[in-house]
C-alpha cells in the first residue's frame, strides 16, 4: 500500500510540472514551407515588388541532376534573374551538401562577399548602387563533407541582379 501511496504522489507531482513548464514556457510558432514547385527551365525572372519587405530571399538548394540549384520557394532553376531597388538586401541560404563561394563577376560596384558558405549557412548581400550585378557560386571542396551521387554535370549557378 504505501509503495502504490509514492507512486501515485510521484505520477502526480510528475503531471504537475509539466503542466507547469506548459505553461510558463512562451509558445512559438513555426512556419513550414510549401512545397517547391520544379520547373521553369534553366532560367527564371523574379520582379521584387515595391511593397516588398527590404530582403529578398533565395536558396541553394542539392537536386539530383545537377547537383544544386537557386530556389525562390516558386522557382528553381541553375539562373536566376532579380529586380530589386537601391538598398534593398539580397539574403542567400546555402541548403545544399556542398560549400559555395559566391562570386562578383560585373557590377557597377564592389560587392561585400565574405567566406565559403557551408550547408545550413548563409550570407546576405547589400546592393546601394544602381546597375547590373552579375554573380555566381563556386562550389568549395570541403575535408570530410559528405559525397553524394547526382546525375549528370554541376550546375554553374548564376544570377543577375538588377538595382534601379
Amino acid at each position: 500500500m504505501r509503495n502504490l501511496l509514492f507512486t501515485l504522489t510521484g505520477f502526480l507531482v510528475g503531471a504537475g510540472m509539466i503542466a507547469a513548464v506548459a505553461f510558463a514556457v512562451p509558445r512559438q510558432t513555426t512556419t513550414t514551407a510549401s512545397p517547391l514547385r520544379m520547373g521553369a527551365g534553366m532560367g527564371s525572372n523574379i520582379a521584387v515588388a515595391a511593397a516588398s519587405p527590404a530582403t529578398a530571399m533565395l536558396t541553394i538548394q542539392h537536386v539530383q541532376k545537377g547537383c544544386h540549384v537557386w530556389s525562390n520557394g516558386k522557382t528553381t532553376a541553375a539562373m536566376m534573374r532579380l529586380h530589386l531597388k537601391v538598398g534593398q538586401k539580397l539574403s542567400i541560404r546555402d541548403l545544399d551538401v556542398d560549400a559555395h563561394q559566391m562570386l562578383q563577376f560585373t557590377g557597377p560596384a564592389r560587392i561585400r562577399i565574405g567566406g565559403p558558405m557551408m550547408m545550413n549557412g548563409g550570407m546576405t548581400l547589400a546592393f546601394s548602387t544602381k546597375g547590373v550585378y552579375r554573380l555566381g557560386t563556386k562550389t568549395v571542396e570541403m575535408p570530410g563533407a559528405m559525397s553524394v551521387k547526382t546525375i549528370g554535370p554541376d550546375n554553374n549557378l548564376r544570377l543577375v541582379v538588377t538595382v534601379a
